[in-house]
Protein backbone atom coordinates (compact mmCIF):
# COMPACT_ATOMS: atom_id res chain seq x y z
CA UNK A 1 0.00 0.00 0.00
CA UNK A 2 1.47 3.57 -0.95
CA UNK A 3 0.18 6.53 0.86
CA UNK A 4 0.13 10.04 -1.14
CA UNK A 5 0.76 13.64 0.71
CA UNK A 6 -0.24 16.54 -0.78
CA UNK A 7 -0.51 20.03 0.63
CA UNK A 8 -3.30 22.75 0.43
CA UNK A 9 -1.70 26.42 1.11
CA UNK A 10 -4.43 29.09 1.50
CA UNK A 11 -3.65 32.94 1.74
CA UNK A 12 -6.02 34.81 3.63
CA UNK A 13 -5.95 38.61 4.44
CA UNK A 14 -5.97 40.01 7.82
CA UNK A 15 -9.11 41.42 8.94
CA UNK A 16 -9.41 45.09 8.61
CA UNK A 17 -13.15 46.77 7.91
CA UNK A 18 -12.73 46.95 4.11
CA UNK A 19 -10.87 43.56 4.08
CA UNK A 20 -13.73 41.46 5.97
CA UNK A 21 -15.44 40.52 2.33
CA UNK A 22 -12.61 39.44 1.06
CA UNK A 23 -11.18 37.33 4.04
CA UNK A 24 -14.66 35.36 4.56
CA UNK A 25 -14.44 34.84 0.73
CA UNK A 26 -10.58 32.72 0.96
CA UNK A 27 -11.85 31.24 4.12
CA UNK A 28 -15.33 29.84 2.14
CA UNK A 29 -13.00 28.94 -0.85
CA UNK A 30 -10.19 27.09 1.52
CA UNK A 31 -13.51 25.07 3.26
CA UNK A 32 -14.47 24.34 -0.42
CA UNK A 33 -10.86 22.63 -1.98
CA UNK A 34 -10.40 20.82 1.65
CA UNK A 35 -14.18 19.82 1.34
CA UNK A 36 -13.61 18.63 -2.38
CA UNK A 37 -9.99 16.70 -1.32
CA UNK A 38 -12.42 14.76 1.12
CA UNK A 39 -14.62 13.39 -1.21
CA UNK A 40 -11.16 12.11 -3.59
CA UNK A 41 -10.44 10.24 -0.88
CA UNK A 42 -7.55 12.48 1.58
CA UNK A 43 -7.68 13.04 4.47
CA UNK A 44 -6.79 16.38 6.66
CA UNK A 45 -4.00 14.97 8.72
CA UNK A 46 -1.84 18.60 10.01
CA UNK A 47 -2.56 22.34 9.53
CA UNK A 48 -0.36 24.94 10.42
CA UNK A 49 -1.22 28.65 10.58
CA UNK A 50 1.72 31.12 9.69
CA UNK A 51 0.68 34.84 11.15
CA UNK A 52 1.86 38.02 9.42
CA UNK A 53 0.67 41.59 9.88
CA UNK A 54 -1.33 41.39 6.08
CA UNK A 55 -1.93 38.17 5.86
CA UNK A 56 -2.47 34.48 7.76
CA UNK A 57 -1.17 31.56 5.44
CA UNK A 58 -2.77 28.34 6.11
CA UNK A 59 -0.59 24.93 4.92
CA UNK A 60 -2.73 21.99 5.25
CA UNK A 61 -1.49 18.50 4.70
CA UNK A 62 -3.77 15.62 3.65
CA UNK A 63 -2.49 12.04 2.65
CA UNK A 64 -4.21 8.95 0.85
CA UNK A 65 -3.70 5.65 1.02
CA UNK A 66 -3.97 3.56 -2.40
Amino acid sequence: MTQQITTLTTVVPAVTDEGLQRQLRKLAERDGDLSELARNGWALTHTHAITGTDFATFVDTLTRSQ
